[in-house]
């Protein structure tokens, strides 16, 4: 079962640095310096509430509205984790005084936290419920930022996208309704983050109010769906291939293949589609048909030829034989 400590915070935030994979690409967010600053000193407050140190201070300095925003919401969770731990296993934590929304943000939270401790009981896991309340304060450090015009107007709320604000909100909300049944961090985390994107429209909108609300919402989406990554429990092994192969691995070996396929391009891309195949294997030959060019390709990488070949569109009659 996975615990709520530094080792998952670790893991946790170096999931959002992570550039060969990142988390919700089709997003297209990518955080700035400020805001990879304000994300850094958010993971050591988060990382220092779950040791029971004193929390380290908020990013400065940051002229950027999301990543200012982001580092409130940060300092607000890592405050509202303390918050819960003094509660449930007596520990005084002290705090340094710091001028980020926190403070308010948890003394608004600290009603939530009461009422999750009592409905959930004191034998409830500590880390699901400082969690839940954490979530519930850094909702209540957005709460009344930036709201676009299609968000301010009354007339315009039926059927608008809801504001980072009410987006974290509802996260909150939903993480609290789980807690009190006794749910995990996974599945706490996988609320919280579905609630956050829950009836938003992929791409940047053109009102500039609105891309800084699109932009904070995503960057804090992104931040719960690292989290809901992370605690999910490892999956079961799987069954061996009658090779003796695992998933991922192939234990096959290089064999001489023989390609033939028919494909229609015109002249010029039959030239270069040979151009490329040619890289990867040792004679390429190709007839003129009376409908379409007949090709012919002896290689030891079929694979890599077959994806080559489908860069170039759909083949048709494409087989591929052992030429040993």
């Amino acid at each position: 079962m996975t615990t709520f400590d530094a080792d998952l915070v670790h893991g946790w935030f170096g999931r959002l640095r992570d550039t060969e994979t990142p988390v919700m690409p089709h997003w297209g967010i990518v955080p700035t310096a400020e805001e990879s600053a304000a994300l850094a000193a958010g993971a050591a407050m988060v990382a220092a509430a779950l040791q029971d140190r004193s929390l380290p201070d908020a990013a400065t300095d940051l002229t950027e509205v999301p990543a200012r925003l982001v580092g409130r919401y940060l300092a607000a969770l890592a405050a509202g984790i303390v918050g819960t731990r003094q509660v449930l296993v007596d520990q005084v934590v002290p705090r340094a005084g710091r001028d980020d929304g926190a403070d308010e943000a948890v003394a608004g939270a600290g009603q939530v936290r009461d009422q999750l401790v009592t409905a959930a009981g004191t034998t409830a896991d500590v880390g699901a419920l400082s969690l839940v309340t954490g979530l519930n304060a850094a909702a209540a450090a957005l709460h009344g930022e930036i709201a676009a015009p299609a968000y301010r107007s009354a007339e315009s709320r039926h059927g608008a996208e809801p504001s980072a604000a009410e987006s974290v909100r509802l996260a909150g909300v939903s993480a609290a309704e789980l807690v009190v049944n006794g749910a995990g961090l996974h599945e706490i985390a996988a609320a919280a983050a579905g609630a956050t994107m829950g009836g938003w429209k992929i791409g940047l909108p053109d009102d500039p109010a609105e891309r800084t609300e699109y932009r904070v919402r995503g960057l804090i989406g992104m931040l719960l769906f690292a989290l809901e990554e992370q605690t999910r429990d490892p999956a079961p092994p799987g069954e061996p291939a009658s090779c003796g192969a695992r998933p991922g691995e192939n234990l096959g070996h290089p064999f001489p293949a023989e390609v033939t396929f028919t494909m229609g391009l015109a002249l010029t891309e039959v030239r270069a589609l040979c151009d490329d195949l040619e890289q990867l294997a040792g004679e390429v030959t190709v007839w003129p048909g009376s409908l379409w060019p007949s090709f012919h390709v002896h290689t030891d990488r079929p694979g890599e030829v077959v994806g080559q070949i489908y860069a170039y569109g759909t083949p048709f009659d494409l087989v591929i034989s052992d030429r040993s």
